[in-house]
């Protein structure tokens, strides 16, 4: 009770900010009446990428087409390096009825929907396709209303990248990495990940990472590429570990209030360009995987491949760790995405 009081002070206080940070020309859910017979609408889209990234250069695109494809009805704004505020303050406040947007990873949704956690179970998901497929497949239509019926749309599932392990020390064996404090949120399924990967978890914000390996409170972390290189992890790791536990998602999510008071057209609008955008993300996403992978390697990077039989004998028993999941979910997924 006391944590739901506090995420709502939290939530109200950011509406506040997020009134002062628009532009004088925005428009928020519910005021100006658009030509469609909907609403137009100024979407606030808070997502953790830096304006240096180049997703962020994907999401001016992303919701641009949006925007001409709504005849204008959905305007938007984008705050990266989480400019609105963190993720999960945000996340409630689309869950409230604002008009923010948020990109986050399923264990954040998990806290609405706890099934939502098992898309993140690692070496579930194999192939960068198959994230598109579970959004689209029962599955992810049951998540889908189960986060409506918690005041979440979801608008897209698509792929943030192969996440892999770096570390300040050479592995080469899940027993070796059983030595190594790996840095992880603070959420059971990431706690879950470093326990499949044989390490010991140690909860660190993404912001305080950099600090936590510089200083030995952690030993590694893992990322995708393009993270690993942006939070500089380079400097204090040189080892990084092709574990790749993680064909990893991005889940982009708005108010379901603000969706439902939305033309058709401009629901439909929202709907197509984001089918669209996941497709786009495979291709885009492992360009940048490659690019970012020899960036490390620069910096002088050693890359280590490794045997993942012994990580995938780990994984056999995530399902077992989440007693709170729907019955035979994790058999319906493998099911969903063959």
């Amino acid at each position: 009770m006391k944590k739901r009081l506090l995420a709502a002070l939290t939530a109200a206080s950011l509406c506040v900010s997020l009134a002062a940070c628009g532009n004088g020309d925005a428009k928020t859910a519910g005021g100006q009446s658009g030509e469609a017979g909907g609403n137009k609408v100024t979407l606030k889209f808070n997502f953790v990428k830096a304006s240096t990234d180049p997703e962020y250069q994907w999401y001016d695109e992303y919701f641009s087409d949006i925007r001409e494809a709504s005849g204008e009805e959905v305007n938007y704004e984008l705050y990266p390096s989480e400019a609105l505020g963190a993720t999960a303050d945000v996340l409630e406040m689309a869950a409230m009825g604002q008009p923010v947007v948020v990109d986050c990873d399923l264990s954040y949704l998990a806290n609405y929907v706890p099934d939502l956690a098992a898309g993140m179970a690692p070496y579930l998901i194999q192939t960068p396709e198959q994230i598109k497929t579970l959004w689209k497949s029962e599955v992810g239509e049951e998540w889908s209303r189960a986060l409506a019926d918690k005041g979440l749309h979801l608008i897209d599932l698509h792929y943030f990248g192969a996440r892999n392990l770096i570390c300040n020390k050479e592995v080469h064996s899940r027993e070796d990495i059983g030595k190594l404090k790996i840095r992880c949120a603070a959420t059971p399924m990431w706690n879950e990940v470093v326990r499949v990967l044989g390490g010991n978890a140690t909860n660190t914000a993404w912001s305080e990472t950099y600090q936590a390996l510089s200083q030995g409170v952690a030993d590694g972390a893992e990322s995708p590429m393009g993270l690993l290189y942006s939070a500089r992890l380079y400097e204090p790791c040189k080892y990084l570990v092709r574990t790749e536990h993680l064909i990893a998602s991005t889940a982009i999510v708005m108010s379901e209030e603000v969706y439902q008071s939305l033309s058709d057209e401009a629901k439909k609008a929202i709907d197509d360009c984001a089918s669209d955008f996941a497709d786009k993300a495979v291709e885009r996403v492992q360009s940048v995987e490659k690019e970012y992978e020899q960036k490390l390697v620069d910096e002088g990077v050693q890359i280590i491949e490794i045997d993942k039989a012994a990580f995938i004998e780990a994984a056999q028993d995530t399902p077992k760790q989440f007693p709170e999941w729907s019955d035979g979910l994790y058999e319906r997924i493998q099911q969903a995405i063959a």
